[in-house]
């Protein structure tokens, strides 16, 4: 698939946020009328203001809708205000060029004798070790912490294929959400790969350094590809989308359906854009929903046995006329961090699989389908999803996962 940067698209504008911010730095004499200018502009947001002893200055955060609500209010502060405006910032940039995960040395290193356990001599007797008994790499090595967060760009929102490098803040912000929850080490590794052969072999020259592998903003072709490669290897792949995405639907749909008092073995259920979900339509399935209709594109949603108990949307179909709920998850269109108790995110459910895919080594569909009860239940008696920052969610989702990580009739998915 080739790399094809037209395809990008201006944010539509939503209500102020981080993601569109500024911090400017006024000299104290003008800090009541950049405040009284942030004010004026529709879309736009104070939302902090304090004073740095340090250098003399007012700092003032705002946040904005969009990128022309904040183009406005970055001309009007500098027009205005003159030299008395000392910095205009942009948190989101700065938050992104500092790198946001980093390395940590684990082992002493001060002294001659600690650094020497370092050198080629001791490593020799350690591979040695490991000819040996090559059953204890993950005993006598970091590769039991370490997962490669893999993705060609291919499939960044609804922006299409990009040049491999840009998706690394992308791989970052997750890496460092995924080290938070988790504790395990995240390497955000964008890979140049334009065939889904070259995009698996890549990953399989790789998986032998590391516990598990994620992808993420990586189309379906080349997932498929990965996954296909490392079936029978001892490296399990885990897909944002595939996997994670899914597990958080189908949690989703159970407690739309309890919440209607409606049974799974009798709801009529109806997915559109299956092949955006990955697993999805066989882990409902799974999860005990008999009566899954498949929406194809461009087909009426109307059905002729009057409304669907449920509708399941992964691509932004308008609501049905005839009064059948929908149940928004298209996976290009996540939701904030702060809306999850109500739509699905794939870290619901992707610090849980990472964490029992690196202790396990292994992900079966019976474990995902464990995690996706297990999700539904943790949401409680009043809402679809428990929130990504539930306390013990990950805890909880982890265990669920390895306790039916042995099932005797599943192999590795």
């Amino acid at each position: 698939m080739p790399h094809n940067s037209s395809n990008l698209q201006i944010p539509s504008p939503g209500r102020p946020g981080p993601a569109f911010s500024l911090t400017a730095h006024v000299q104290p004499a003008a800090a009541t009328a950049a405040a009284a200018l942030i004010a004026s502009v529709a879309g736009a947001v104070m939302t902090e203001t304090d004073h740095d002893p340090g250098v003399g200055l007012d700092r003032i955060s705002a946040d904005t809708d969009g990128p022309e609500t904040l183009l406005r209010l970055c001309t009007l502060l500098r027009d205005r205000l003159g030299t008395a405006l000392i910095h205009l910032g942009d948190p989101a940039l700065d938050a992104a060029a500092t790198g946001k995960i980093t390395q940590r040395l684990c082992v002493p290193a001060g002294t001659p004798r600690e650094r020497a356990l370092l050198d080629t001599e001791a490593d020799h007797r350690v591979i040695q070790h490991l000819l040996l008994n090559p059953g204890s790499v993950d005993s006598c090595t970091g590769r039991r912490h370490r997962i490669a967060l893999l993705s060609n760009a291919s499939a960044v929102a609804d922006l299409g294929p990009l040049p491999a490098a840009v998706v690394l803040p992308a791989l970052e912000s997750a890496a460092a959400h995924l080290r938070r929850t988790t504790g395990l080490d995240i390497y955000p590794l964008p890979i140049d790969a334009d065939t889904p052969e070259d995009f698996a072999a890549t990953a399989a020259a790789l998986a032998p350094g590391f516990a598990a592998l994620c992808l993420s903003h990586t189309h379906p072709a080349y997932v498929g590809a990965v996954r296909a490669t490392l079936e029978h290897t001892d490296t399990p792949v885990v897909d944002t989308t595939s996997h994670a995405h899914a597990v958080a639907v189908t949690a989703a749909a159970l407690n739309a359906l309890r919440h209607k008092a409606i049974p799974t073995g009798e709801a009529r259920v109806t997915l559109t854009g299956a092949h955006r979900g990955g697993d999805l339509s066989g882990l409902l399935t799974a999860a005990g929903i008999r009566t899954l209709t498949l929406h194809q594109s461009g087909a009426p949603l109307v059905d002729p046995a009057g409304p669907a108990d449920l509708l399941i949307d992964l691509t932004g179909v308008p609501a049905p006329r005839d009064g059948t709920p929908v149940l928004r998850a298209c996976p290009q269109h996540l939701p904030p961090l702060g809306a999850t108790a109500s739509r699905a995110h794939p870290l619901h459910a992707l610090p849980a699989l990472l964490s029992a895919a690196a202790r396990t080594r292994r992900l079966t569909p019976h474990s995902l389908l464990a995690a996706a009860f297990a999700l539904a239940e943790l949401a409680g008696p009043d809402r679809l999803l428990p929130s990504v920052d539930e306390p013990g969610l990950t805890q909880a989702l982890a265990s669920a996962l390895i306790r039916d990580s042995a099932h005797p009739t599943d192999s590795q998915s």
